[in-house]
């Protein structure tokens, strides 16, 4: 099964933070390559662990959401594209990523 997840990224500070808002799974990098890298490695780690629990447990696992307050903010963040320079502006990305079939 392929997932394909939301995520967005924003400059803080001299770090980018990058988020999954629909797995709730956040990671930091010095550039935006490094803070999508970063969490793309969490979300598969995330994943594999998730394929070795019971079917109920994975299917809470697998649709646990950042709470609606996040989402909002990286959706608006994302959407005001703020009037900073070029590459500090939050972006929005998607991930695809494999999870193993629940049995």
């Amino acid at each position: 099964m392929t997932l394909t997840l939301r995520c967005y990224a924003h400059r803080y500070g001299r770090l980018w933070h990058a988020i999954c808002t629909d797995l709730d799974i956040a990671a930091d990098g010095a550039s935006f390559q490094d803070a999508r890298a970063s969490l793309l490695t969490c979300i598969e780690l995330y994943l594999e662990g998730v394929t070795e629990l019971p079917p109920d447990k994975q299917q809470r696992l697998l649709t646990r959401r950042s709470p609606w307050y996040v989402r909002l903010k990286m959706a608006l963040l994302a959407a005001l594209r703020f009037a900073h320079r070029e590459e500090s502006r939050p972006r929005r990305f998607m991930l695809q990523s494999q999870v193993a079939a629940t049995a």
